[in-house]
């Protein structure tokens, strides 16, 4: 599948597996509730555990989060990378995404490409619980029978997934730790 015909998928309301900077994901149109939907149906993940998301720029995560001073900053430090951050929600993601919004930027072109007009969700291209897949013959065939395409872009480096951090009154709260560490987060907001 091809870039052009996986955006008219994503748009169409479909889901994708594509090539992020970390690892292969599930993108969706983060808008639409039923797309989303589709998303946790086929990773067989807990609503529970909401998705996250990646935008395609500054403005565009602007747009979805109510983003502050120190995570402007932050922002502006370490992304397009492997950072995904916690920020409250303005309107217009599905509301079954997440309660807040939870997004990066991501540094991988495809995705960032994905994304250009809408956000789109990030989340492994994986059933829940079963490993991180870097390349598209790492994905369960029961995964792949519930997707409608696949951008393939061959064997990706086998490395950490983004780290997930929340900046609450100026101390960096990390729920995930990934290639960017904690105190350099901290070292840009003092």
């Amino acid at each position: 599948m091809d870039l052009e015909q996986a955006r008219k998928t994503i748009e169409d309301g479909g889901i994708i597996i594509f090539p992020t900077e970390t690892a292969y994901g599930i993108a969706a149109d983060a808008r639409n509730p039923e797309a989303v939907e589709k998303v946790y149906k086929a990773k067989e993940r807990p609503r529970s555990k909401g998705l996250t998301t990646i935008v395609s720029s500054l403005e565009q995560a602007e747009k979805y989060g109510k983003l502050t001073e120190d995570e402007r900053e932050v922002i502006a430090e370490f992304m397009p990378g492997p950072l995904t951050l916690v920020t409250r929600k303005k309107e217009g993601l599905a509301e079954n995404i997440n309660e807040d919004f939870v997004f990066r930027i991501s540094s991988g072109d495809t995705a960032r490409e994905l994304a250009e007009e809408f956000p789109i969700t990030a989340t492994s291209a994986n059933i829940s619980g079963e490993n991180t897949s870097y390349a598209v013959e790492d994905i369960s065939e029961e995964l792949l029978a519930e997707v409608d395409g696949v951008i393939e872009a061959g064997e990706l480096e086998d490395g950490p997934t983004s780290s997930i951090v929340e900046i609450v009154d100026g101390e960096v709260k990390t729920y995930r730790q990934g290639p960017i560490k904690s105190d350099e987060i901290e070292k840009v907001i003092r």
